[in-house]
């Protein structure tokens, strides 16, 4: 079994001095910094709990934070990597807020395995998962859905990121041509009729790529993949990388899972068997059932700006994983 490592985003919303030089760099208040974006709801010692329970043969967690830590996380513990952004980004892209600079140079993380899954802290393993489930073949495993971005309303930051992603990789690339190359990644049994007919009717996109469906759950990547987009966008990834707040204008991610789409280097598999999505506010009583059934392999607990009591949502969830996950890990003191 080839070694595959854990990756994982996270940020203390209530860390003083973060916020003080958070706001230090934006005193308008100007930037794209959601409070939602930051507020913790207190899931994180389940991720760890989940990830020993439900995949224990991962090699590695990689635990990136700007300096702050959990007071209950085990730094002892062999199998955790505890990485500050200024350990693996370019000092002058340092300091930032931008959650796209700290995924785009992830790669550079020192001991990081060749192949490695990538979580927000929102991604939270559901169900018992194998390395097969991430990575066939040496290639990660992923659903190709053509599907038009959908911008919303203008101000709407990760569409118009979606656009930028599209954009960079048609200078390059043409969903038409790497249709015709590889087929059978395009269409296959693996996706359900609709999303074959729809992959099949963006053929018409001849001299550009376009935008794919994003289920907002853990993505499974090579480093590979992240070299080989340095070398071919760097001015791009240079420019979003010294970005300190998300913009309009930067790329993200996406990029390395656009190019393996227009490469064929990915495993096809099924949208649904990646698991489910879960807006805070809107499916409130849905998530404490979701988490306790185990019918979905991996799910996203988003939280979201709206009218809701935060607090009470959040002692459901946490309660229900009480119930699930009771016990400490090993990456717990």
């Amino acid at each position: 079994m080839n070694t595959i490592d854990f990756v994982i985003t996270w940020v203390d919303g209530n860390d003083s001095e973060w916020i003080k030089q958070k706001n230090e760099y934006n005193p308008d208040k100007s930037a794209d910094t959601g409070n939602s974006r930051y507020r913790d709801m207190g899931l994180l010692r389940y991720w760890f709990r989940a990830v020993e329970k439900y995949a224990p043969w991962v090699n590695k967690v990689h635990f990136i934070t700007c300096g702050h830590l959990p007071e209950w996380l085990n730094t002892d513990c062999e199998r955790l990597n505890i990485v500050k952004h200024s350990d693996y980004i370019p000092e002058k892209y340092l300091p930032t807020f931008n959650s796209h600079p700290i995924e785009l140079n992830m790669h550079r993380i020192e001991g990081l395995a060749e192949q490695f899954v990538y979580f927000n802290d929102d991604f939270i393993l559901n169900g018992p998962v194998t390395p097969e489930y991430y990575f066939k073949n040496g290639v990660p495993c992923d659903f190709l859905h053509a599907h038009n971005i959908y911008y919303g309303y203008t101000q709407n930051t990760y569409a118009h990121v979606q656009t930028n992603v599209a954009n960079e990789i048609s200078k390059k690339y043409s969903y038409f041509r790497s249709f015709m190359r590889h087929p059978f990644k395009f269409i296959n049994v693996a996706y359900p009729l609709k999303q074959n007919i729809m992959n099949f009717l963006k053929l018409e996109n001849k001299n550009h790529f376009i935008g794919f469906y994003d289920s907002h759950l853990p993505i499974a990547y090579t480093k590979r993949h992240f070299e080989k987009i340095w070398e071919q966008y760097e001015e791009i990834l240079d420019y979003t990388s010294g970005n300190k707040f998300r913009t309009p204008y930067d790329v993200s991610h996406n990029l390395m899972r656009y190019y393996r789409f227009a490469k064929g280097e990915f495993a096809p598999v099924s949208q649904a068997s990646r698991g489910k999505y879960f807006n805070l506010m809107l499916n409130a009583e849905e998530i404490p059932l979701a988490i306790l059934d185990e019918k979905y392999k991996q799910i996203c607990i988003n939280d979201t700006t709206g009218d809701f009591d935060f607090e009470a949502v959040s002692q459901k969830i946490v309660a229900a994983y009480e119930q699930k996950l009771p016990d400490k890990s090993m990456f717990e003191k």
